[in-house]
Formats: C-alpha cells, structure tokens, sequence
C-alpha cells in the first residue's frame, strides 16, 4: 500500500491533483477540498480524480440507511462514480443506525462474496475495530466516508465533517444573536444518539454557541425517521412555550415544517437545517425555513470511491479530505449548486453496479 503521511501529501496532491484540461474533465473536478493533517491544519488543494481505473474491481459500500435524503445523494454519487470509473459496486441498507452489528455482518458477507475494497458509512465510530483489523489481515482496504471511524486501519478518510456542519449551524446563529444581546431560546435535534456523525454535529454546534446568546433549551436525540422526529419535536413544544428556534438534523426540520404549521406557529418559532435535503431546499426557496447548510455530499461519494481504486492500484491516496461547505440562507439559495450535493428529481436508490 502506497501511504504518505499527512504534511507530505498536500505537496504531492499539488501535482497529482492539480487541475486537469482536457476533454474528459467533467462538471465536477477539479474540486477544490480541505487536506487535513494529523494535528487538524487544513490545507486547500484541488482534487481531481483518475479518468478510468485499470480494470472492473470489485468495491462494497454499508450505509447505515437508504431512508435518508442524505444517504440516497451518497448513493448516487457512488453508483456515478463507478460507472464513470468502470468498476463494480454493490451497495448495503444496514436499516438504521441501531443496526452495527447488521452492518458488520453485511461487510463480512461482501468480502466474503468477492470485494477487494470496502467503503463505510459507519454507524459507530468505535464500533467497527474488530471488523477492521480482520480486513486489514486480509489486505482489504477500507474507505471511511461522511460519518467517521477511529481506527489506524482506515487507508483514507473522506467525510462531510459533521463537526464543521455543526458548527456551522451555529455559527449562523451566534451572528445573528452576539454575547450581549437578545437571548434566544433553541430546542436542538442533533440525531440518533451515540452515532458519530451527531456527536461532532453536537460537539461543533456547542462550540461555535460558547459565549452568544443562544440558549440550548432542550436536546433531543432520534432516529432519523420522519415519525421519530415528529414526536420529539411534539414533545418539545409541549415542554416549552417560550421556544424562538428549532435546529438539527434535516429530517428535524422537514418535519417541523409541518408541525409548526398545523400549530399555526409557522413564522413564530424559525426553523434551521445542519444539512441539505430536497424537503429543506424546496422549504428554504419558500421561506418555510431559515437556513441551512450544505456540504456536497454527492462528491464525497465519487472522491470516496476513486480513493478505494487508488488504494488497490496503489496510487497516491488522501489520509484525511473534506469538501468545503456553507450556510445558505433564503436570500442566497439560488447560488447552490444542487446537482452536488442531492439527486436528481425521482431518484431511486441504486444497489448495484457491474461492468
């Protein structure tokens, strides 16, 4: 396996990854992305993948769901990916975020089945470290992508960086309403409890509402279902009266749509999304929710595949790589480039690819 460490891959990315003009460059590379360090220093390089792997290899992906709005752009970003790249693919519901040991077994079965890479969604950050070491005895590389996974034996790390998402969301709002000035009283949906990607959301949203005048009145966690949210959501407002906002996951703040709105509260408690959905950009461009972010999501899934080939060609790879986000807001929704980071309109998950 071809490694490089952290500081030394940002110059080789300056040439390997440099900007390519020629017929075959597509929409969306080069791209322009965050290098992360080993000590977090990130560095912008601009990323532009292989025109076509050596031969039809075999990857497997395990989301944690197919249910989310999230997890099907993932899909589809993948399944272009490889189909522009001409490998294999078969990608794996684990059926929600209680399922790790679903998923684990679900890997197991994949290589076992003939997968020479495997790229995770993982449920657990700390979850998958038996799983991994036995892949790494079998020299099957393993991509971490959007969620994250605390283990030496991940080849490269390509996520979303929920902590930046989260932190984001609340820097938003900490603009908005400084140390000082009005308080503003917010029920927080980060997402399933215990899952990694919530915890940095929670983290990051915490850090960047340090010394504002956010007031987190509440934290709810849940299962990223429709049903869940609505319920915790119901049951905040039942707690409190006095609510201004309800931020978290993009599920949270569909569905809070509704609800605030069947409580003729629409307009008096705001609504905010971490992340983008095809539910909260329709929302935004009709001022039925405030802001929200948006990381591209789509990408992260082509680079996370191209890694994987990299990998098993023994090429270059990326230890750590984050697509660069934003928070946007009703006035600046028309700059988004939506095609990166949802599906398009009456997507339907795709399970395989072959060659």
């Amino acid at each position: 396996m071809n490694r490089f460490t952290p500081k030394a891959i940002v110059a080789t990315f300056a040439v390997a990854f440099a900007p390519i003009a020629t017929a075959q460059t597509s929409d969306w590379f080069p791209l322009q992305v965050n290098a992360i360090a080993a000590d977090g220093t990130k560095t912008q390089v601009a990323y532009t993948p292989q025109p076509k792997a050596s031969k039809a290899w075999k990857l497997c992906t395990s989301f944690p769901t197919l249910k989310d709005p999230f997890w099907l752009a993932a899909d589809y970003g993948f399944v272009e990916e490889a189909t522009r790249q001409g490998v294999q693919l078969q990608v794996l519901d684990a059926g929600g975020y209680t399922q790790l040991a679903n998923q684990i077994s679900q890997i197991e079965n994949c290589v076992a089945g003939g997968a020479e890479a495997v790229i995770i969604g993982a449920i657990s950050q700390d979850g998958l470290g038996n799983l991994l070491g036995e892949l790494k005895k079998k020299n099957i590389p393993v991509i971490d992508v959007y969620n994250g996974i605390n283990s030496t034996d991940v080849v490269s790390h390509i996520l979303t960086n929920p902590h930046d998402e989260g932190e984001r969301a609340g820097q938003y709002l900490a603009a908005k309403f400084p140390q000082g000035g009005k308080t503003v009283k917010v029920g927080w949906f980060p997402g399933p409890a215990g899952a990694g990607f919530v915890e940095l959301f929670n983290a990051g949203f915490l850090a960047a509402i340090k010394d504002s005048g956010v007031q987190i009145v509440e934290t709810k966690f849940g299962d990223t279902s429709k049903e869940v949210q609505t319920r915790l959501i119901e049951d905040m407002l039942q707690t409190h009266h006095d609510l201004d906002y309800i931020v978290g996951n993009a599920v949270t703040a569909e569905a809070a749509v509704a609800v605030l709105r069947a409580r003729d509260l629409a307009g008096k408690i705001k609504v905010t999304s971490v992340y983008m959905t095809p539910g909260v950009l329709q929302h935004l461009k009709a001022k039925r929710i405030e802001a929200a972010g948006s990381t591209p999501v789509v990408l992260v899934g082509r680079i996370a595949v191209d890694q994987a080939v990299r990998a098993l060609e023994k090429k270059e790879l990326m230890p750590s790589v984050a697509p660069i986000g934003r928070t946007y807001t009703q006035n600046d929704i028309g700059e988004l480039k939506i095609d990166t980071v949802l599906t398009p309109p009456n997507y339907k998950p795709v399970f395989k690819v072959s060659q």
